[in-house]
């Protein structure tokens, strides 16, 4: 085991589950800002773009880019949505960072993107009390969340969104399992569960969305 990976290992054994990903994140975009969330870094900033554009985004929408990382697909939101209707958040304040410098490079500051840092590190939506939001996406987020994470999103989720509100999320599917420290497979009937518990219905997008590592697309919304 080299250095840097007994210097991770000590991070999980050391901290809170979020607060450790968050470190080992800012460790992935220290090295490199594009492969830290992935990689691919065109094909995947591409394919969620195209997919909420074929789910009707429209540039007057209002979207909160949920684990948006250093904006693999969130550049190409901020340049297709109306000022200001592009929000961003991520546990990993060296994303932001990050993502801040790129907004800057490539022009897009008049467009007047929200990027937050989580700095409660937890899904509860508090720092945007009092608002709602067209669509939100979690793209490779519940892959790495812990089944507690998860149901903490899905008893909040609701704050934030209207009637018409739709959230997008992928994961893998397969028995429940955690593949690495912050690598987690679920179920579709676990997120049934929660969906039914928390009063949200679930639709099945995957056959619309062509991941290149067979990430699963689900659409939420309210029952």
């Amino acid at each position: 085991m080299d250095q840097l990976d007994q210097q991770v290992k000590k991070l999980y054994e050391e901290n809170d589950y979020l607060e450790a990903y968050s470190q080992h994140t800012d460790l992935r975009v220290e090295a490199n800002p594009k492969s830290a969330v992935g990689g691919l870094w065109e094909e995947m900033g591409q394919l969620q773009f195209e997919f909420l554009i074929v789910k009707n985004l429209q540039p007057h929408h209002k979207m909160l880019d949920l684990g948006c990382g250093t904006l693999r697909g969130g550049r190409k939101f901020i340049k297709y949505l109306d000022t200001g209707n592009y929000y961003g958040i991520d546990i990993s304040p060296k994303t932001i960072a990050y993502a801040k410098q790129l907004v800057q490079k490539e022009g897009l500051s008049e467009k007047g993107p929200h990027l937050l840092v989580s700095e409660k590190k937890d899904l509860k939506f508090r720092e945007f009390s009092g608002e709602s939001f067209d669509y939100i996406l979690a793209q490779s987020v519940f892959t790495h969340l812990k089944p507690e994470n998860i149901k903490e999103c899905f008893e909040n989720i609701g704050h934030i969104m209207h009637k018409s509100s739709f959230f997008y999320f992928t994961y893998k599917e397969e028995e429940y399992r955690q593949n690495s420290p912050k690598n987690f497979c679920y179920p579709f009937s676990f997120f049934e569960s929660l969906a039914k518990q928390y009063g949200f219905k679930l639709q099945d997008c995957s056959k619309e969305y062509n991941h290149p590592t067979r990430q699963l697309m689900v659409e939420l919304r309210e029952r």
